[in-house]
């Protein structure tokens, strides 16, 4: 049974009330609310960091910074494309259980995110991880902390089925060394065209 079926069921027999009619169009566009259980994983200590899943929905406003700092650093081939992150649609793919955020902090600051998507392939229909964004702030580099970042998310995403991960690496930054360092395998290359804005 699909998610409007099983909200339009939820309101057999009532009046439909502008109320009632604005309630189901919400709850049909934020989608079931199935978030992943983070107590499932237990935060891990590494030399003064703290390496933990938390819910994106609670930290938006930490994590937007160091997406701005992300950006400014790898997405510079956007050709001036500004930074506008659809937060409500992740947050949507959080409560249904398809979003899982990582984080990195030292004395409580947030200094690292990675944020991956849980999927079904459709050419396999096994549960898939895809890795969107992956972020460590330059005072913080260095040592195994993006390392150890990316082994919590492997063995979080592993406990929740996944048979497939999946990891882009941006040539400005050279992660692919660690996604080596890490057993992943090379399995094609990304193009990106940029169309120039129209004035």
């Amino acid at each position: 049974m699909d998610w409007s079926t099983v909200v339009l069921a939820k309101h057999l027999g009532q009046h439909l009330t502008s109320d009632v009619m604005t309630g189901i169009a919400k709850a049909i566009a934020d989608g079931p609310c199935t978030p992943i259980d983070l107590s499932q994983f237990e935060p891990q200590a590494y030399k003064g960091y703290t390496i933990q899943a938390e819910r994106m929905a609670d930290i938006l406003p930490e994590l937007h910074a160091l997406h701005e700092a992300h950006y400014l650093e790898t997405e510079a081939y956007r050709a001036g494309i500004p930074m506008n992150p659809d937060y409500r649609a992740m947050l949507r793919l959080e409560r249904g259980g398809r979003l899982l955020q990582i984080t990195a902090r030292h004395g409580g600051e947030l200094v690292g995110n990675m944020r991956v998507y849980i999927s079904e392939s459709l050419h396999t229909q096994t549960p898939v991880c895809t890795e969107d964004t992956f972020f460590v702030t330059s005072e913080h580099r260095g040592g195994f902390l993006a390392i150890r970042m990316w082994q919590y998310t492997e063995r979080a995403v592993i406990a929740l089925g996944v048979r497939e991960i999946n990891f882009d690496s941006k040539t400005v930054n050279r992660a692919d060394s660690m996604a080596r360092y890490l057993k992943y395998q090379a399995v094609g290359i990304k193009f990106a065209k940029v169309i120039p804005a129209k004035d």
